[in-house]
């Protein structure tokens, strides 16, 4: 794992399954809502790129950066009429004010040294205003909740103690010290995956305040992908995932329209729109 940041990995065959469900996402509404189409577009930690190609094929005019070369050069090849490039958000590859609109989808909590750093550069190359959609993973009521009760504490015993490990005759787990050392921002609740660093998920104070420290005026900020929160913390008794699209059964779907009549109870992430 790259110690600066998480990089992930997805599937080619996967593409056009992940562009069919860009209209269903709930950051789509957001995005023709206050995104112009005149001007440049910035799409900072692109992925899979599906976003860019959707985007592009409605007639915006959007670049797509991510850190990883190895995707880069496979979205160069499948689209070379895409604006794919390599970069990294914290140290983004544009002038001062030169771009028109910012999407960041679940990407700068990866950034073992905080979201700061991000946010700021977001803020250097967007225009005067001009919006930002930004995503991140939320540390709601049920997860806080959770976190009390010592249940993410078990879990991680678990998965992660070599005791444990040993009776299943699998190898120890050890975080990277060269990582553990990054992360400053322990008011941050931070997940694992493997015993490595994965994400930094935030209360909604806790990511207004970084976006306001950052420059920004927030216009929007909303609790999105609910029922993937039903799915992440009641599991697939409720909610299975095919096609990379959740589907709710009865129950999961009675569940979230209870949950969902306190914000910021279940979501999975959170939305914020800001302004320059």
């Amino acid at each position: 794992m790259n110690i600066a940041s998480v990089v992930f990995e997805w599937k080619k065959e996967d593409f056009q399954k992940l562009v069919d469900n860009c209209p269903s996402e709930p950051v789509t509404p957001y995005i023709f809502k206050y995104l112009p189409k005149e001007g440049r577009l910035l799409e900072a930690g692109c992925g899979s790129g599906r976003f860019v190609y959707y985007l592009k094929k409605l007639g915006y005019d959007i670049v797509g950066m991510e850190i990883s070369q190895k995707t880069v050069g496979v979205l160069n090849e499948m689209h070379p009429d895409l604006d794919i490039i390599q970069g990294d958000v914290r140290k983004l590859p544009f002038s001062d004010e030169s771009i028109a609109g910012i999407l960041s989808l679940g990407v700068i909590e990866h950034v073992i040294e905080g979201l700061d750093g991000p946010t700021r550069e977001m803020y250097r190359v967007l225009q005067k205003d001009g919006y930002a959609l930004v995503i991140v993973p939320s540390f709601n009521y049920i997860r806080r909740i959770k976190y009390m009760l010592g249940i993410y504490h078990v879990t991680g015993l678990l998965k992660y103690s070599s005791v444990v490990r040993r009776m299943f005759r699998k190898a120890p787990l050890e975080l990277d010290s060269a990582t553990e050392k990054l992360i400053n921002k322990p008011e941050f609740k931070r997940w694992r995956i493997l015993g490595e660093f994965l994400e930094y998920r935030l209360t909604k104070h806790q990511f207004e305040t970084v976006l306001k420290d950052a420059g920004f005026s927030i216009i929007e900020s909303v609790p999105v992908s609910l029922i993937d929160g039903v799915y992440h913390e009641f599991g697939r008794a409720f909610v299975t995932v095919k096609n990379h699209t959740f589907h709710p059964n009865f129950a999961g779907r009675l569940l979230n329209n209870m949950l969902s009549k306190i914000p910021f109870c279940h979501n999975h992430m959170h939305l914020c729109v800001v302004k320059k």
